[in-house]
């Protein structure tokens, strides 16, 4: 059975954990710059893809970044459904990927625990910028609003680094703060609007973070590992749990509201929960399947199989299209 819980960010304390408190904010979307998202549940592009499963990420041209297990990121035209460019160096792996506020393209490399910043503005051949090695194992990468790079970690040989989460400099790359207290794989980074941090992790919890002081505020546990996160409009926190069903959650007091089910396997761990502009919930699953579910009854909406295998991330483009990622195959959703 695969759980969805869907916790509430309410009253921790208006200034530590809200996204409420402003009223000049109507939805978390807006918070996050993303585009109005929408979905109907047909198929506007299909394409095949020569190899397994890499990381997406969108460019604001409507262009697709994805990476690979070799030494290039390779750059989409959704419009023609073809590689129109690649990113390669010396370095082997490229597999998360985020933007700074001045276009560039901050790589994570898997193999070499090294970051790359590419300026896209350049197709001469000297788009490579800036190198950073670091000691991290990247699983997830976010960019925050001040261009700081927030690093979650995946296996690692050296047990000392105990998972923690690494905020660094993106323009030096020194590291300004390290976040202990997750002890395994870190699948999913948000930034709330005041700046502190929610993380969601494989040793079963969702943790909320003081960015000033790297404090935990507050520790949720789950029964199996908390794979995806993302905000409703009320400032409600979503996140799968188990195998099976959804859990609407208060976080100040930890009380299960609702149970919502559907999907037959896991929420996949490449942010695979989103929020549509009407407010329904859009989720992703190994199961092969997307739904769309009323969160205010748990009711489904709407559920499509139209990928082969299963699916592994969900991504917004800039005209607020979904497109969807599997291990062959990319899909764009009208």
């Amino acid at each position: 059975m695969l759980f969805i819980f869907i916790l509430v960010i309410e009253s921790l304390t208006a200034e530590e954990c809200s996204v409420k408190h402003d009223p000049n904010i109507t939805s978390f979307d807006q918070i996050q710059n993303k585009p109005s998202i929408n979905f109907n549940g047909t198929v506007k592009l299909s394409i095949s893809t020569s190899s397994s499963y890499s990381r997406i990420l969108p460019l604001p041209n409507g262009d697709l970044v994805r990476g690979s297990f070799g030494n290039s990121i390779e750059i989409w035209d959704l419009q023609k459904g073809i590689v129109k460019r690649n990113l390669t160096s010396s370095y082997t792996h490229p597999y998360v990927f985020g933007l700074l506020s001045n276009g560039d393209l901050v790589a994570g490399y898997l193999a070499n625990k090294t970051i790359l910043v590419w300026d896209l503005k350049k197709t001469d051949g000297q788009s490579l910028k800036k190198i950073i090695e670091t000691d991290e194992t990247f699983m997830c990468l976010t960019v925050l609003k001040n261009d700081d790079l927030a690093i979650g970690q995946t296996f690692d040989d050296h047990p000392s680094n105990l998972y923690h989460i690494v905020i660094r400099n993106s323009q030096t790359g020194l590291i300004k703060k390290n976040l202990d207290g997750h002890t395994f794989v870190v699948n999913q980074i948000i930034e709330l609007p005041n700046g502190n941090l929610v993380s969601c992790s494989a040793d079963n919890t969702i943790k909320v973070w003081n960015i000033t002081n790297g404090a935990v505020i507050k520790s949720i546990n789950q029964k199996m590992s908390a794979n995806s996160i993302t905000f409703l409009q009320n400032g409600y926190l979503v996140s799968d749990f188990d195998a099976g069903s959804i859990g609407i959650w208060n976080l100040e007091t930890n009380q299960l509201i609702r149970n919502l089910t559907g999907h037959s396997y896991g929420i996949c761990w490449n942010n695979c929960l989103n929020v549509l502009t009407n407010g329904d919930l859009l989720s992703a699953s190994y199961d092969k399947t997307i739904k769309v579910w009323n969160p205010s009854d748990g009711t489904v909406k709407f559920s499509s199989q139209s990928h082969k295998s299963s699916i592994c991330q969900l991504a917004v483009l800039p005209s607020g299209n979904i497109i969807s990622s599997s291990d062959r195959e990319l899909i764009v959703w009208n």
